[in-house]
């Protein structure tokens, strides 16, 4: 049975990540509005609360919420489905699922702000490699050239700038934050 202050922990932490899945939404919503790739695709710094939830909940909590955000997300676009029903899963819930590989990069590198830097860049990466591979698996008849370049090149149009905003702005957050984000990790 559930201790009274269990039960609180836990429905602090189940708030907590919500709320950090509902502010990335937000900013999805809000990069929305910027020009997107004619496949999909767009800079968004949507990954700044989910490397948040990393740090402070670990991989297991933070790979759900970022598949309930990519299940948002997804549904933001309308579920587009372009070329194989397999695509929308790939790069809407483990492309933002595999974020969560940043809280591997916490357990041993915590508490300054240029971590958070290196993580955006890792959590970034993660993200761009499954869009890659969604790339060369599904989007080869959209290539003009060589499927593999063509897919490093038409998701690094995105992805390159969001890794960098997500870096740069990671580590502000974090030199603005630290206390709140300090505090109470489990």
């Amino acid at each position: 049975m559930e201790t009274s202050t269990t039960s609180t922990q836990s429905v602090h932490k189940i708030t907590e990540v919500a709320m950090l899945i509902s502010l990335a939404f937000v900013l999805e919503v809000i990069a929305s509005a910027l020009p997107r790739q004619p496949q999909g695709g767009s800079v968004t710094i949507s990954l700044i609360p989910l490397i948040i939830i990393a740090y402070r909940r670990g991989f297991a909590t933070a790979f759900t919420a970022g598949v309930i955000f990519g299940l948002l997300n997804w549904m933001l676009a309308g579920f587009v489905i372009w070329v194989h029903w397999m695509e929308g899963p790939l790069d809407y819930l483990l492309a933002n699922g595999v974020v969560a590989v940043t809280a591997f990069y916490f357990a041993k590198h915590r508490q300054q702000a240029k971590y958070f830097a290196i993580a955006g860049v890792i959590g970034g990466f993660a993200r761009y490699f499954i869009h890659y591979l969604s790339g060369i698996i599904f989007f080869r008849e959209f290539a003009d050239g060589h499927w593999a370049i063509y897919s490093l090149t038409y998701n690094g149009v995105y992805m390159i700038p969001t890794i960098i905003l997500v870096s740069v702005l990671g580590y502000l957050v974090y030199q603005k934050m630290a206390p709140q984000i300090e505090e109470q990790v489990s």
